[in-house]
């Protein structure tokens, strides 16, 4: 027999939620990858077309929804209830699925990119959800292990998608008609798993503030008057995914230039990475019980930095160990996969029901900027100062020394004069 915790993640108040952002998570990145792939091996090939044009294009597209929309999600997500606003935006994936299929069948490019951005805006509606609707279904001791799960979720799907275009570019001809079963599959579950999430009724009534500009505004003066502990909370998360769109993207320069793995090495590496954040997770999830973010995030981010110098100086040797190399993804991931927890699980519990959505909206506008800076920063080291690789890597894990003191001296300075000694 189950546990009674486990038998909750197992019941109805969080297993449906969980298989309809699990799947959704899947089909953003299944579907984008799909049209990356395809569009290099097979549309790109038969017309006309810059190549790298089209593959940045896709990307920004599907960030570009996030900071342009994120709010006004937020904003509706606070005043709707989020489990019909769930059920309205699977429905909307499935419809932009079918027109997918269409652009795949008529090989058309453009088409493709204008539903990568609509994919793009219909994640940027459902992210406020996904973890404001959490805390409505399970009790506060719950957040960390949901949120384990979610997180599993996630970089699962992040792993899984990338994984799909590479397959589906090497099917020729019938790539296309796969992608498309695929993707209108993947949304129909996605649906019917979202019918069965329990009713979330609106906890307070957000200002009649509903335009992107308004929100916007709304959002961030809203922000600002939140405690310190929780905007830090905030701040660390948006580290996060600066971290890691930063080694990510610099995962198949990696793998080729520095130790010489074929192509498919890059993807080994991206593996490793996804798979460790995702244990990461689930282990704090489940051992970490209620405890305070105080409590892991210094270590967790040193221990980024830490294992950032072993992998430069594993990285810099004539011959690079490999199974050191690996140990060193594997634990930044570990490591990482410690921090995002118990930082969600915190601004969980310690917004407001009524506004949770907004601050978590404001939160994945944070998270789009810091990918957006982590890619600017990455061309300036690379194409100005013309450092190397493994340099690029000690760099930017070891900003999590700096982090760690900042959120070491920040919470000290919260505690009691008689608990600092």
């Amino acid at each position: 027999m189950p546990s009674p915790a486990t038998a909750r993640l197992l019941s109805r108040r969080f297993l449906p939620y969980f298989f309809t952002q699990a799947l959704g998570a899947f089909n953003d990145n299944a579907f984008r990858f799909s049209v990356m792939f395809l569009i290099t091996y097979e549309i790109g090939t038969a017309q006309d077309g810059n190549l790298d044009v089209l593959m940045n294009l896709a990307a920004g597209l599907f960030i570009l929804p996030g900071l342009l929309f994120s709010p006004m999600a937020g904003h509706w997500a606070d005043r709707l209830d989020q489990a019909r606003l769930a059920r309205l935006l699977k429905w909307t994936e499935l419809g932009l699925m079918i027109v997918a299929a269409l652009a795949f069948w008529w090989q058309s490019i453009w088409l493709l990119m204008l539903l990568v951005f609509l994919m793009g805006t219909q994640s940027a509606w459902f992210g406020p959800l996904k973890y404001a609707i959490v805390p409505r279904h399970l009790p506060a001791g719950m957040l960390m292990r949901a949120n384990g799960w979610v997180t599993a979720s996630t970089f699962s799907a992040i792993l899984l998608g990338t994984l799909t275009g590479g397959l589906l570019a090497a099917t020729g001809e019938r790539a296309t008609l796969i992608a498309s079963l695929l993707v209108i599959g993947v949304a129909v579950g996605g649906l019917v798993a979202s019918r069965f999430i329990p009713p979330a009724p609106a906890p307070g009534r957000a200002p009649d503030r509903a335009g992107p500009i308004r929100s916007w505004i709304a959002t961030w003066r809203l922000l600002r008057r939140q405690p310190a502990s929780l905007r830090l909370s905030m701040w660390l998360i948006s580290w996060f995914w600066f971290v890691g769109a930063g080694y990510l993207t610099q995962f198949p320069r990696f793998a080729e230039d520095v130790l010489d793995l074929p192509a498919d090495g890059a993807t080994g590496l991206l593996a490793l990475f996804a798979l460790s954040i995702a244990a990461g997770g689930l282990l704090v999830g489940y051992l970490g019980g209620r405890r305070p973010p105080r409590a892991v995030a210094p270590f967790a981010a040193l221990g980024v930095a830490v294992v950032a110098l072993d992998w430069y100086v594993a990285a810099s040797a004539t011959s690079p160990l490999m199974w050191r190399i690996g140990l060193d993804i594997a634990l930044t991931g570990l490591f990482a996969g410690l921090l995002v927890v118990p930082l969600y699980s915190h601004l969980q519990r310690a917004s407001r029901p009524s506004q949770r959505a907004r601050l978590i909206a404001a939160l994945n506008v944070q998270n789009a900027l810091a990918m957006v800076v982590s890619s600017l920063l990455a061309i300036v080291l690379f194409s100005l100062l013309g450092i190397e690789l493994p340099t690029f890597f000690l760099l930017f894990g070891g900003t999590g020394l700096l982090v760690a003191i900042a959120v070491w001296r920040h919470w000290r300075g919260l505690m009691p004069a008689r608990h600092r000694h």
